[in-house]
């Protein structure tokens, strides 16, 4: 193979290899040298010659150039992989609140999203119709993780923090119904109507346990707590005032009638 055609080869294969701009511009200066290298013995000289070493220079530059411009990272707003029919199998990208990786079923309904937001990290799982149905998630102060069981409300959450532990049972309509909560080592249980409105307490306080009924109006009608000195049991009014009360303390049972004030008006013994 002659020299002309040698050269013709690698000019070839390095336009094959071409796959960005500076590759391309390399490949064009490289054909530039091997054009004069191997043109007529007249037009070689001084002037041709410099011209050479100049043009190779350049070209060294630029493969130097594309050299580390191989080693840059991607970068891109969103990347979508697809499978051979083109539906969209995963989506990494910026949203308005931060990065999310989201991953998509055959049928193109999101079952799974991982995401890093202006509170802290969360991930979400959804059902095959693309519904939210579970997730866990951080922020500063609180981790916690919610279930919806297949609803459009949550139905179950727990949470914790340096507080205490907390955990949640919710209706139907969203309403938390019952939460058990862990605070300060006193555990607490509470349990509300279909408004919302606390009905009913069970705890283990300091001084012992307690059970507390409420009335519509979240006003304590009822108590019953045990303490050192015995049990004791108060009756309150609409407005929350203790109107009686029972107890049994070292000295006997005593029995105890107020007024309004909540001054006694009766005692026995």
């Amino acid at each position: 193979m002659t020299q002309r055609k040698a050269g013709h080869e690698f000019v070839r294969e390095l336009l094959t290899q071409a796959t960005g701009k500076r590759i391309l511009l390399l490949t064009v200066l490289c054909l530039a040298v091997f054009l004069l290298v191997n043109g007529s013995g007249a037009a070689k000289g001084a002037r041709t010659q410099g011209a050479l070493v100049i043009l190779a220079g350049v070209a060294g530059g630029f493969l130097m150039m594309a050299a580390e411009g191989s080693q840059r990272v991607v970068e891109a707003e969103k990347f979508v992989l697809r499978d051979e029919k083109g539906n969209a199998g995963a989506v990494l990208g910026m949203t308005p609140n931060g990065p999310s990786l989201s991953l998509y079923d055959a049928e193109g309904n999101r079952r799974l999203a991982v995401g890093l937001g202006s509170s802290g990290p969360a991930f979400v799982l959804f059902d095959e119709k693309g519904q939210l149905q579970s997730w866990l998630y951080t922020t500063k102060d609180l981790a916690g993780l919610v279930v919806q069981g297949g609803q459009p409300q949550q139905r179950t959450e727990i949470t914790a923090s340096s507080a205490g532990t907390n955990l949640a049972l919710f209706d139907a309509n969203g309403e938390a119904r019952i939460r058990l909560n862990l605070q300060g080592g006193e555990p607490s249980l509470r349990l509300r109507d279909a408004a919302g409105k606390a009905r009913m307490a069970l705890g283990v306080e300091e001084m012992g346990p307690v059970f507390a009924c409420y009335d519509a109006n979240e006003k304590r009608r009822a108590g019953l707590a045990v303490t050192s000195d015995g049990p004791a049991l108060g009756l309150c009014d609409a407005d929350g005032k203790i109107r009686a009360g029972m107890a049994v303390n070292p000295a006997g049972p005593a029995l105890v009638l107020l007024d309004p004030q909540e001054k006694i008006i009766f005692s026995a013994p």
